[in-house]
């Protein structure tokens, strides 16, 4: 296995999803997304956590979870931002990442590049800068969150840019099984469309089958886990249990990546 060849490959996915018309047109749109967010979200956060109204809500839904330490951030902002990005990045890296291998197939790229590397590396050069595409992604989003911060009272900018910091490596390693989980289905679907079906299919079949387990026979609830993004509400707090939050991610994100290897390796170019 050659580093260079996997860092090769690593910068032609992000010239893919930095340097193309296409790909500027996407970040035009990721762009004009957060700043609705920021306008109608993440702006009116200091005075949303104000309002006992507010902080009643999130004793009530969240209070288990221990979020309601969120109140007590300075940086409100990025209180909030913490919570809509939570939700909003799964689903966009799993569109972002539904086209690892299959578009490569089709047009006989794979074929090419497996005369110049092996698959191995191909596998790995696409994972790992799928993960420095949504590394980079995040931190554009995080700037928008520092400013506003910035804004409002430049004193507590140094603590935003603490929890910013530490919000974008635990986020990102609760993101690499999703992306982990495209590689492998990249390697069976015979289109990104399918690669995104069969994740619904995935996620909705599979959680309402281990839901009713859990009901009719007593699964134990760590089963819920063999789903990505299981325990990526605890990262909020930026306060994760350091196993189900960050090893087991880490975990996860190897048993796809070797099981898409096994089937890539296997199947034909």
């Amino acid at each position: 296995m050659d580093a260079l060849r996997i860092v090769q490959l690593m910068k032609f996915e992000l010239a893919r999803h930095f340097l193309t018309k296409k790909a500027w047109l996407a970040l035009l749109a990721f762009a004009l997304v957060w700043l609705m967010i920021y306008r109608y979200g993440v702006y009116e956060a200091v005075n949303i956590l104000e309002q006992p109204e507010f902080e009643q809500f999130i004793l009530s839904i969240f209070g288990n979870f221990g979020m309601q330490s969120l109140l007590h951030w300075p940086d409100a902002e990025m209180a909030v931002y913490s919570l809509i990005a939570s939700v909003a990045f799964p689903p966009f890296v799993i569109y972002l990442c539904s086209d690892q291998f299959v578009s490569d197939r089709e047009r006989g790229t794979l074929r090419f590049l497996s005369l110049r590397a092996t698959r191995l590396e191909i596998v790995l050069g696409r994972f790992l800068g799928h993960c420095l595409s949504t590394a980079v992604l995040i931190a554009i989003s995080l700037v928008g969150v520092i400013i506003l911060v910035a804004l409002r009272d430049i004193s507590i900018v140094p603590t935003a840019l603490g929890h910013a910091m530490t919000y974008e490596l635990l986020l990102l390693v609760n993101l690499m099984p999703f992306i982990a989980l495209m590689s492998l289905l990249n390697t069976v679907a015979k289109s990104s469309r399918m690669a995104l079906i069969y994740t619904i299919l995935l996620y909705s079949i599979g959680m309402i089958v281990v839901t009713l387990l859990q009901v009719k026979l007593g699964l134990p609830l760590f089963f819920d886990y063999l789903f990505p993004g299981e325990p990526i509400d605890q990262i909020v707090t930026l306060r994760p249990d350091v196993a189900s939050a960050i090893v087991w991610p880490i975990i996860q994100s190897a048993l796809f990546l070797g099981l898409g290897f096994y089937k890539f390796q296997r199947g034909s170019l």
